[in-house]
């Protein structure tokens, strides 16, 4: 049996000689990929910056973590106390240490009564 040419050139599969296209990335694209990135890196920076925990924020608000952390403490000076008041808080301290003296003093008297009483058993 004889075939004819144009027989072939029908079966045979096309083949796309057309160079495809490439993808490109559009300025739209390339804008939000840099926010994506920059944005977190910033958020961080400044953070830091300010003196925040910024981990700790970004894990608060995405509900990741529990919110086990203590409170950061203020040893700023409060001026809000007035002279009296500050007046009793160091007679106070003072008193407290006149305690602690009269304590320690009993304590060893106490300890030589003990040593004391060892020795003559």
């Amino acid at each position: 049996m004889i075939v004819s040419k144009s027989v072939f050139i029908y079966l045979r599969p096309k083949v796309n000689n057309m160079a495809r296209r490439k993808k490109k990335v559009t300025n739209f694209t390339k804008l939000i990929l840099f926010l994506l990135v920059s944005t977190p890196i910033l958020y961080l920076g400044i953070s830091f910056a300010t003196g925040q925990d910024g981990i700790g924020n970004i894990k608060t608000l995405l509900g990741l973590s529990t919110k086990t952390d203590k409170p950061v403490k203020s040893y700023e000076v409060d001026d809000s106390m007035t002279d009296e008041e500050r007046d009793e808080i160091y007679r106070q301290i003072e008193e407290m240490k006149h305690q602690l003296r009269e304590k320690n003093s009993e304590i060893k008297k106490l300890q030589a009564e003990l040593s004391k009483i060892k020795t003559d058993n």
